[in-house]
């Protein structure tokens, strides 16, 4: 992120964005009657990678985007999936060791982030997601399926508009009240308290991804979960404008990106699009997204020359 280019037509850009998934929804509710039909699985689909995303968003505020969050959001899915499959007390415990796992993911990207600068900060990244993907192979080995009653609660399948994107709406209103901003945080005041403030609620939120996530599907899975989230996390923020050259992006891009990325992934399931075919349309379709926002960067104007002051 060079912080020396400005974004260009973003609100151009959204109405593009927030057109297509019009016409995606359309065309997938055409295959099943009525696109109105359509739209709690679009919203159902959005929720997930728009509260992955809003984690990102909220890490932007250091400067940078943290793609270990996506590794615990995998891991989360698989505690809270196991240990829901005998009931609601299991599943709480579930999740506070979902929480208690991202813990130290986040202590650690926090003061690598802000001490050890970048390029040690994204080997953690890394290390975290295929730390998170293999300790998933572990807890779960198998398909499992989930019983617990809040759990599928939050699934919706009594009500018009799913539970689970409720939730990601109240969190959505819930970080527009908190107002994050892009400039970086001051690393005057140590690593703790900026880790406190922004990798550790980032770290939250990713875990809460893993427990709609696991709602929605009412299953755990094992292995390739991290991959796909990162994916659709990754295409919610590009789709939305989130610009990850310059660092900046707003709420209303996250969402805005999220519902694309709900839109085209429910489109994908109902054109039978087999598993392995959807995720790579979709990291295809991120990538086309990062080059047009690369093509639409433009430099920062430069600061009016201070007056020179009149020797007289």
């Amino acid at each position: 992120m060079t912080g020396g280019s400005v974004r260009r037509g973003q609100r151009a850009w959204l109405v593009l964005v927030s057109a297509a998934a019009i016409v995606l929804t359309v065309l997938g509710g055409a295959q099943v009657s009525d696109p109105i039909d359509l739209v709690p699985s679009v919203a159902e689909a959005a929720a997930v990678p728009g509260v992955l995303a809003l984690a990102q968003y909220l890490l932007l505020r250091s400067g940078r985007i943290e793609p270990g969050t996506i590794g615990v959001a995998g891991l989360s899915a698989a505690i809270v999936g196991v240990n829901s499959a005998e009931g609601d007390g299991r599943m709480l415990l579930g999740v506070l060791l979902a929480f208690a796992a991202a813990l130290p993911f986040a202590l650690l990207s926090g003061y690598l982030a802000l001490n050890a600068g970048l390029g040690y900060a994204m080997v953690s990244a890394a290390t975290v997601l295929i730390a998170a993907d293999q300790l998933v192979l572990q807890v779960v080995d198998r398909t499992v399926n989930t019983s617990a009653p809040l759990l599928r609660t939050l699934g919706g399948a009594d009500l018009w508009l799913p539970s689970v994107f409720l939730v990601a709406a109240a969190l959505f209103g819930l970080v527009a009240l908190l107002r994050p901003t892009s400039e970086p945080m001051p690393l005057t005041e140590g690593w703790l308290r900026p880790t406190l403030l922004i990798f550790l609620p980032a770290f939250g939120l990713s875990v809460l991804a893993g427990v709609l996530y696991t709602a929605r599907i009412q299953a755990a899975i094992p292995g390739g979960l991290s991959r796909d989230l990162l994916t659709v996390c990754l295409l919610g923020l590009a789709a939305g404008g989130c610009s990850l050259r310059t660092g900046e992006a707003h709420l209303v891009d996250v969402a805005v990106g999220a519902l694309f990325a709900g839109s085209l992934t429910t489109f994908l399931a109902i054109e039978s699009v087999d598993a392995a075919t959807a995720s790579l349309v979709v990291a295809a379709t991120a990538v086309v997204f990062v080059l047009l926002d690369l093509a639409r960067s433009s430099p920062a104007p430069a600061p009016d020359p201070a007056p020179v002051p009149d020797p007289r």
